[in-house]
């Protein structure tokens, strides 16, 4: 059961990459203001997957490994690089030790939260970014047929850090690298005595995925682009920059057409 609910949400976020990345590909970014210095973001949408690692001196970090999971972030640009966005994830994880955790056999940490942060555009490809999110986390373990088949959940606060380093294939599509540090205070009953192993979990979590832009550019700011390719020679363009320069032509036409 546990790998046909694996299976069926890996093809749900295959799919939802798949529908993302074609409307980044083939959208019309326009937008009538901007300044003429810089392209700015208008939101953004993250898909990607990530190792997680169970760590602490808890029941988490001594009962628990890790496993792959995926998420999905959207964030809105306040000001410049201000952005505030919210997620969702899930992780699948096994039991390394049933007298640490308890008897089961593996578990599923659902999250969902909000955050803030700064994107920092570094050059015209390269970015960083970092965030802190607050919001809500839930392991859901489930028991082998042997141990009973029983489900049970503990939830708690999250909260998380995350940093991530950027590399801009098109304005529209990149790629990025991102590790990030989970805190869980789970509301668990427990003894007084063990309150310190089953209050807190502690994670720490490396992703890789893709990240979809929606931008501002003005008029000047494409024309630049366009001449800064163009002064390459033909034959000594990569094909990033080729891809580029058409979507920046294509841009341009648009812009000045919707200005006419």
């Amino acid at each position: 059961m546990q790998q046909r609910i694996m299976s069926f949400n890996f093809r749900l976020f295959i799919c939802t990459i798949i529908l993302l990345l074609s409307n980044s590909l083939f959208a019309q970014t326009d937008s009538i203001s901007a300044p003429e210095s810089s392209r700015l973001r208008r939101n953004v949408t993250d898909l990607f997957i990530q190792r997680g690692a169970p760590i602490g001196d808890n029941y988490i970090g001594n009962g628990l490994s890790g496993g792959l999971g995926f998420s999905i972030r959207t964030q809105a640009y306040l000001y410049k690089g201000l952005y505030i966005g919210a997620a969702l994830s899930n992780d699948f994880m096994k039991v390394n030790d049933v007298d640490v955790v308890g008897n089961y056999d593996r578990a599923t940490k659902f999250n969902a939260y909000l955050f803030a942060g700064y994107d920092y555009r570094f050059t015209d490809l390269w970015h960083v970014t970092g965030d802190i999110g607050i919001g809500y986390s839930q392991n859901k373990n489930r028991q082998t047929t042997a141990q009973g088949g029983a489900k049970f959940r503990d939830s708690g606060t999250l909260f998380r850090f995350t940093t991530s380093i950027e590399y801009e294939f098109t304005p529209a599509l990149s790629v990025f690298a991102s590790p990030s540090f989970e805190m869980v205070d789970y509301k668990i009953a427990t003894a007084p005595a063990l309150s310190n192993t089953f209050n807190s979990g502690n994670y720490f979590n490396v992703a890789i995925g893709i990240r979809i832009s929606d931008n501002i550019a003005s008029i000047d700011r494409l024309k630049r682009d366009i001449d800064r390719i163009e002064a390459i020679p033909e034959d000594q363009r990569g094909g990033v920059q080729r891809i580029r320069l058409k979507i920046y032509k294509k841009r341009l036409a648009r812009r000045l057409a919707r200005k006419n």
